[in-house]
């Protein structure tokens, strides 16, 4: 994908830090390239918010929609790569 795509709007699912890196992962809807699992790198300019944002939105049950600009991992896994993230109202 080299265009950025969205994600439809979801309750976020199993937010999570995988490793000392701070690698962070969440579960939306399957969209594009991904499957249903979007990977946040620790190195993103905004990763404090989008990370906040998600957290938020997983614990009091917000839908959000995520953009993202490309998949990573393998052709056969596929993560999205989160590149923003945009709270439903």
């Amino acid at each position: 994908m080299s265009t950025p795509g969205t994600t439809t709007s979801a309750v976020p699912v199993n937010l999570h830090i995988v490793n000392t890196n701070s690698d962070t992962f969440v579960q939306l809807p399957a969209t594009g390239c991904s499957t249903s699992v979007y990977y946040l790198s620790p190195s993103h300019k905004k990763y404090d918010a989008i990370f906040s944002v998600l957290l938020t939105a997983q614990t009091t049950g917000k839908k959000v929609r995520a953009k993202f600009d490309k998949c990573v991992n393998s052709t056969s896994n596929p993560f999205g790569n989160i590149v923003g993230v945009y709270l439903n109202d």
